[in-house]
Formats: C-alpha cells, sequence, structure tokens
C-alpha cells in the first residue's frame, strides 16, 4: 500500500511510538482519505500552512503550531490540504497495555 508521506521514528517506549510525517505538497486530495486507526493518536503540526484536521461529524478545524490534536482509536478523520504546501506532523500512536489484576 502506498502511504502519502514519509515517516521517520522520533521515540519508542512502553507507552507510545512517536513518529514524524512529512507529506508532499503536490498531494492528490484523493490521497487524503478518511480513515481510522487501532490506536489512540496525538497529532502535533510542526510545519505546513493551511492544514485542516476534520474529525467524523465535524467541520475542519485549522492545524495551528504544537497545538495537540487528540484522535480517538478507531475514530474516523481525515486531514485536508487548502493551499498546497508541504506538511510536517508528529503522531503519537499510544500502545494498549495490559494490565494484570
Amino acid at each position: 500500500m502506498n502511504l502519502p508521506f514519509e515517516e521517520k521514528s522520533i521515540e519508542e517506549n512502553n507507552s507510545f511510538i512517536l513518529v514524524e510525517r512529512t507529506f508532499n505538497k503536490k498531494l492528490d486530495d484523493k490521497e487524503l482519505v478518511w480513515h481510522r486507526d487501532k490506536e489512540d493518536r496525538d497529532i502535533i503540526l510542526k510545519e505546513g500552512e493551511d492544514w485542516y484536521i476534520q474529525m467524523d461529524n465535524e467541520l475542519p478545524v485549522l492545524m495551528s503550531n504544537d497545538n495537540v490534536y487528540k484522535i480517538p482509536s478507531y475514530t474516523w478523520h481525515r486531514i485536508i490540504n487548502k493551499n498546497r504546501t508541504k506538511l510536517i506532523i508528529e503522531v503519537k500512536k499510544y500502545k494498549w497495555i495490559l494490565k494484570k489484576y
């Protein structure tokens, strides 16, 4: 499967995996599809202008630098590029930890 971004690992521990994703400014809107992920995620915009994040049944929200956008597991969402600029985000993917009682 071709993904619309390049990804590099930043940090991994028992709680989460932190990656940096870079989206090319020449992406076609068809490549930025509605999707959902199996783990909770935090998204932080590091570079890019006029990029929006949209959650299921909500209006798109303009992303701003260093804000944290929380995406619960299995929630439909997408990103939208209004002005054809490069995007760099950090994605923190939380791991499920089984607790013993």
